[in-house]
């Protein structure tokens, strides 16, 4: 019954799995007949073509087996994972096995109807599924069908594979080529280097045995020289022909230095000539051949060293000679213009003899002369210009120009720094030859330096002594000062051109010119200290003294060469000085027994400095002007109080003891009349006075204005004051004496103000 029902649920889509095993053996009996076809013409191209062409019969034989799954007992086969040939084969067996029963059944005799009925419907039941077989056999023939596709796609694999193998035997071989060819040119450049290291050419042997010292000898020895270099960079090579070339190498190294040594000796000697310019023969030959002495330096030390010192001793003595020669020029146009005797407190008049008179009977300079000892005036330009002012002391000789010792101290320190700087550059670069592997551009720039000290030691020492000499001797301090600023700026100036070669020399300076300028300070104090203020005011003479200009025009000299600098050694000096210039001041305004003359003399004598620092408005000045303005307040307001007391000292004591705290009802009203009638009586008189005394005593008539006006102010101020008193007083009665009108007084002095204006 099994059987029966298996069958009868089957035959509902036998036709359509026989119609789609139809479609799919077609469909791959043309796809193996393509490939068939595609094999025996050999075409691998043409075979995928056909092959695209199969896969899509292909597809659509699947669609077909897609709507036959469709079928109720098919897809239940499928679901439980039935395989349909193996499922073929049972249903077949089965069959058979009923085919057999029936058989025996009825050759046993069974003639029953039902027998008879069953075995018919049994064959029916075969006949029905002679579809399945049918589809059995169909797909076995796709089976073969589909293992003749592998079989085929299995060779397409091989042969892939037999191709990939060929590529990789191609890339080896690329490969071991490629290592060959890099050993071959790595060998070729060693090979190249070796040759050029060691051979040596006939036309190099000539050039350097038998050619002239030129542009083409210099590109030869430098050729030669590599050759020595590789030769000896090699010696640990065991390589037959640096052997070989060794001795020839020898002997043109020999004969190169005695070339070069004859060809530097002898332009060396042509310095010695007389009027030679050194600068232009350094530039345009020595330079221009100094691979020659660096060729020396390398392969022939000895002989290098003698060019060295033969160079050292001639431009050495060239140098020597010519700044001392000059020296002696310039110390004939120098000008002293201070000695010792040239100090602050130094008495003018004990220099003064008879007009016309040399020596102890003549005067040495006027009094106009002597402050040019202590102002600056035109010597700051010396400081100021960018010319750098060389002397020409042929024309200065032929004009009898003389020059003061800063002008020859530039002109000097100028002329030695241009020189010094252009053979510091020349000795660096023609002494200093190049170090390190190959001739690389890296200098030693000791063996330059060293040069350069060598060649100007004797001349530094010179200038040196004659700087040493002159400045000892000095008592001039505007002009060290001016010196000392001078090295400053030598010392900028060669910082700027990035040359060190005098900064020694230049510092040593320094410590030359700074004690003297200090051992100067100190004798300007001393004289100031030891000044007898007797012998310095014979005349009693209440205008201003020349020590006191003196001060002033060195302090603003001082002054104007501390702007910028602000050292703390020049203010210190300065603070000395100027403090014994106010002691001796002090002390000679005793020389005066009226203490307004004393007043007086300080007044012109503080009014003085303080227009002449009043002449210069840079920074430096500004303490040295407030101390001074401070005192000269000071001391005017002491004289106008002494002015005004021989006139109105009684109202002025008066107006001080009311104002003390005192109750005004005190006061007894006489002494408020008696003031009253006093000042009536005698103020404009004693306006005319004043007038009088100021215009007098005050050689400045700006200071005299100044002073009479505050004086004047003052005496408004006391008589302002009494009046305010003499309000409170005679608030209730009417006096006896009616004082003078504050409006009146100040009518009156408005008349002498306007005498200034």
């Amino acid at each position: 019954m099994s059987v029966e029902v298996r069958v009868a649920g089957l035959g509902q889509s036998t036709t359509e799995v026989t119609s789609a095993a139809a479609a799919a053996k077609e469909a791959g009996e043309a796809f193996v007949a393509a490939l068939l076809r595609e094999e025996e013409a050999g075409s691998i191209t043409a075979s995928f073509e056909s092959l695209d062409a199969a896969s899509s019969e292909l597809e659509e034989a699947d669609d077909r087996i897609s709507a036959f799954q469709e079928d109720v007992l098919v897809k239940e086969a499928f679901t439980k994972g039935t395989d349909l040939r193996e499922y073929a084969k049972q249903i077949a067996n089965e069959l058979d096995a009923v085919e057999q029963e029936h058989v025996l059944g009825c050759m046993m005799g069974s003639q029953s109807s039902f027998l008879v009925h069953m075995t018919e419907q049994i064959f029916l039941d075969v006949k029905q599924c002679q579809p399945f077989v049918d589809l059995h056999r169909q797909i076995q023939a796709c089976d073969e069908i589909l293992q003749r596709m592998e079989s085929l796609m299995h060779g397409f694999q091989s042969d892939l594979g037999n191709i990939s193998a060929e590529i990789q035997i191609l890339q080896d071989q690329s490969q071991s080529m490629n290592v060959r060819l890099k050993n071959r040119t790595s060998m070729q450049t060693i090979l190249n280097s070796v040759l050029d290291g060691v051979l040596v050419s006939p036309d190099l042997i000539r050039k350097i045995s038998e050619g002239e010292v030129n542009e083409f000898f210099l590109q030869h020895l430098a050729d030669l020289n590599k050759k020595m270099a590789y030769v000896k960079s090699q010696q640990g090579q065991h390589i037959r022909a640096f052997k070989d070339v060794g001795p020839e190498l020898e002997r043109l190294r020999l004969r190169a230095a005695e070339k070069s040594k004859e060809f530097l000796i002898k332009r060396i000697e042509s310095l010695r000539a007389p009027n030679t310019n050194i600068a232009i023969i350094q530039q345009n030959i020595f330079l221009k051949y100094k691979e020659l002495f660096w060729f020396l330096a390398e392969r022939y030390s000895d002989v290098a060293m003698e060019v060295h010192n033969l160079y050292v001793n001639t431009v050495g003595n060239y140098f020597l000679v010519s700044f001392e020669k000059y020296m002696k020029s310039l110390q004939k146009l120098q000008t002293v213009i201070a000695d010792k005797s040239d100090l602050i407190a130094s008495e003018e008049s004990g220099k003064r003899g008879l007009p016309g008179l040399p020596g102890i009977f003549g005067a040495k300079q006027a009094l106009k002369d002597k402050t040019n000892v202590f102002s600056l005036g035109e010597r700051l330009n010396v400081t100021t210009t960018a010319d750098p002012g060389i002397i020409l002391t042929h024309i200065a000789e032929e004009k009898n120009i003389k020059f003061p010792f800063e002008a020859i101290y530039k002109s000097l320190s100028r002329l030695l720094m241009d020189n010094a700087s252009s053979e510091y550059l020349f000795d660096t670069d023609f002494f200093s030859p190049p170090r390190g592997k190959n001739a690389k551009l890296t200098k030693d720039g000791n063996a330059g330096a060293l040069t350069f000290s060598e060649v100007f030691e004797p001349t530094l020492r010179l200038i040196q002594a004659f700087n040493k000499t002159t400045i000892d001797a000095s008592f001039d301090g505007v002009g060290i000062l001016l010196c000392i600023r001078l090295n400053m700026l030598n010392l900028r100036i060669m910082q700027a051109r990035r040359i060190p070669c005098l900064e020694s020399f230049m510092n040593a300076t320094n410590m030359l010119l700074w004690p003297r300028f200090q051992a100067i300070m100190d004798m300007h104090i001393d004289s100031l200290k030891k000044a007898s203020p007797r012998s310095l005011l014979p005349s009693k003479d209440v205008h201003p003294h020349y020590i006191t200009r003196r001060y002033a025009e060195f302090s603003a000299s001082i002054l104007t060469l501390n702007q910028g600098y602000d050292d703390a050694l020049l203010i210190n000096s300065l603070f000395r000085l100027r403090t014994e210039v106010e002691h001796l001041l002090m002390r000679m305004s005793g020389e005066f027994p009226d203490p307004k003359q004393k007043l007086v003399f300080l007044i012109n004598n503080l009014d003085l400095v303080v227009s002449i620092l009043s002449e210069h408005s840079t920074s430096s000045f500004e303490q040295e002007k407030s101390h001074f303005t401070t005192l000269l307040e000071s001391k005017t307001n002491e004289y106008v109080d002494e002015e005004l007391k021989p006139y109105f000292a009684n109202l002025m004591r008066f107006v001080s003891t009311a104002e003390s705290g005192l109750d005004l009802a005190s006061l007894q009203e006489e002494n408020f009349e008696r003031i009253a009638a006093e000042f009536n009586q005698n103020w404009k008189g004693a306006l005319g006075n004043i007038n009088q005394s100021v215009m007098q005593s005050f050689a400045n008539f700006q200071n005299g204005a100044r002073i009479l006006h505050h004086a004047l102010t003052q005496l408004v101020l006391y008589y302002k004051r009494f009046m305010s008193l003499w309000d409170k007083r005679f608030l209730n009665r009417k006096p006896k004496v009616q004082p003078i009108g504050l409006q009146s007084v100040m009518v009156e002095i408005k008349k002498f103000r306007s005498s200034f204006q």
